[in-house]
């Protein structure tokens, strides 16, 4: 029972089912659907002594925000506070006389606003769709603090999705003159030295998926000089579980090359193994396996 105060939505389970309620909601599904989706999915919140409470207050609430409150869970919810069940569960958990006054009293005043049905419904929140910044398979290029160009490859691009995310892998190019389409041929993927532990480093990939909606207010500029193929697609739900702000690409790289020494490490992987479906993925794998073994991974 992850509980931290007195309040109806002050416990994890409110805050689970209740961003779980209206991600349905906002997506056009009927109050009734929601709530039998959500009885038949939490069906050990349900049996559980101390989290059925909180969990059938959260469908009330819930119901109640979009004008659609269900007889029998009002009835359910009457149940609870008048009978003093709840009251009865915080003093089994050793509950403070002063929490069970304050709770008793939320408890009250809960019932008393869903006894009234809300004059309007709770609207229905469309979520923007946006399309990534850059194209897949985009080179980019930007200047680092030093005055020499960083090179950049666009291995994904969403579209039309929440946050339009582009994933983004930081090359090895590091030159005084603009890089051309054949520099990122024949660049690798640039790893770096990161804590794991205080005394302990390991490499790690600098590939992240970057916003849509941070590109605008990003200070960096972004210069595009050619287009690679990509035969591979990524998914920011199973790949490369990082997200960054686009000025981070410079900051990182600034901070990589200031102190090369302690960041640099001896992992080579060509752009090419993460960009086509070809013989690139034995030698990347049997890379990997390597490096895991040399740390430990």
């Amino acid at each position: 029972m992850g509980t931290w105060g007195t309040g109806i939505s002050s416990n994890d389970i409110y805050e689970d089912i209740n961003y779980e309620f209206f991600e349905l909601y906002n997506q056009g599904m009927e109050v009734s659907t929601i709530t039998e989706k959500l009885i038949k999915e939490n069906k050990e919140l349900i049996d559980s002594h101390e989290d059925q409470n909180n969990f059938w207050i959260t469908i009330a609430k819930s119901q109640w925000e979009c004008k659609a409150l269900d007889p029998k869970i009002y009835s359910r919810i009457k149940d609870i506070v008048e009978s003093e069940k709840d009251i009865e569960l915080w003093k089994e958990l050793d509950a403070s006389k002063s929490d069970l006054i304050k709770r008793r009293k939320v408890l009250e005043n809960f019932l008393e606003k869903i006894s009234t049905e809300k004059k309007t419904a709770r609207k229905i929140k469309v979520k923007k769709k946006r399309g990534a910044i850059f194209q897949k398979g985009d080179c980019l290029i930007f200047k680092l603090s030093d005055g020499d160009f960083c090179g950049a490859f666009v291995l994904e691009s969403e579209k039309e999705s929440e946050f339009g995310l582009n994933l983004v892998a930081v090359t090895d190019i590091k030159k005084s003159d603009k890089p051309t389409e054949q520099d990122f041929e024949n660049a690798k993927i640039l790893f770096g030295m990161q804590q794991h532990s205080k005394t302990e480093y390991r490499p790690k990939e600098r590939i992240s998926w970057y916003y849509a909606q941070h590109y605008k207010k990003a200070e960096i500029e972004i210069e595009i000089v050619g287009q690679l193929e990509v035969d591979k697609s990524y998914s920011s739900s199973r790949h490369y579980q990082s997200f960054s702000n686009w000025d981070n690409l410079k900051l990182f790289q600034d901070s990589y090359y200031s102190d090369l020494e302690k960041n640099k490490c001896d992992v080579n992987v060509p752009l090419k193994s993460l960009r086509k479906n070809t013989g690139y993925n034995n030698g990347y794998n049997s890379l990997w396996q390597r490096v895991k073994t040399k740390f430990n991974l």
